[in-house]
């Protein structure tokens, strides 16, 4: 019994590491391994790491093929079609938490706002951890957890997208928009927590379109 937990604690650590990795382009888009130098780059022995490459293919984060472990490239595309699923789960996820949500959710959320307030334009590291905590935090609330299934289909691509491509006006301006949306969302003001959501999706797929051009 200790060994499984053992191993499972360490596949959950490789899968934490990878991702992180990954969605801070520390493994480059497009780059192509095999299951022993994923093992070597973690420090982790393979039996846990092959779970963690597991669940990381459920989350689209990469992709186990004859070739390797491939990480998807960065493509405007895809990532456009990936906002239209995560415009609806996001509008689900909010009005569920705002009916939800208990009074340790919003300790949690408090401590968000101080942090996104806390941050600068530039630091782009401090907001990419801060911003794997929002969309935690929303799916908690909503206290689904088919909500927090689908949200990890989407959230680590996005966050992969924007660490890449966002400049410190794009971070600007949507650290403004999270602390209104968890501020909205603390208030249990469901109107106002579903207009910044909204009001971020279009942003995110103007900041994709924009990315566009050297794949035309």
């Amino acid at each position: 019994m200790h060994n499984s937990i053992e191993k499972k604690t360490k596949a959950e650590i490789a899968a934490e590491k990878l991702e992180a990795a990954i969605v801070d382009c520390r493994i480059a888009p497009g780059a192509v391994m095999t299951e022993t130098e994923v093992s070597e780059y973690l420090d982790i022995g393979r039996t846990p790491v092959r779970e963690a490459l597991m669940k990381l293919a459920n989350e689209n984060l990469v992709r186990l093929s004859r070739a390797g472990v491939v990480i998807p490239e960065l493509n405007p595309l895809t990532m456009l079609k990936l906002l239209e699923p995560r415009a609806l789960i996001e509008q689900l996820c909010i009005e569920k938490a705002v009916e939800r949500i208990t009074v340790e959710d919003k300790v949690q959320i408090n401590i968000i706002i101080d942090a996104l307030q806390g941050l600068s334009n530039e630091d782009r590291k401090g907001f990419m951890a801060v911003l794997q905590q929002i969309h935690d935090i929303l799916a908690q609330s909503s206290k689904n957890e088919f909500i927090l299934a689908s949200i990890k289909t989407t959230q680590g691509l996005s966050r992969r997208f924007w660490c890449y491509y966002a400049t410190d006006k794009d971070q600007n301006y949507c650290i403004k928009l999270y602390i209104r949306q968890m501020q909205a969302l603390l208030n249990q003001d469901e109107k106002e927590a579903l207009g910044a959501s909204a009001e971020l999706v279009k942003y995110l797929q103007d900041f994709t379109k924009a990315q566009l051009e050297p794949f035309k």
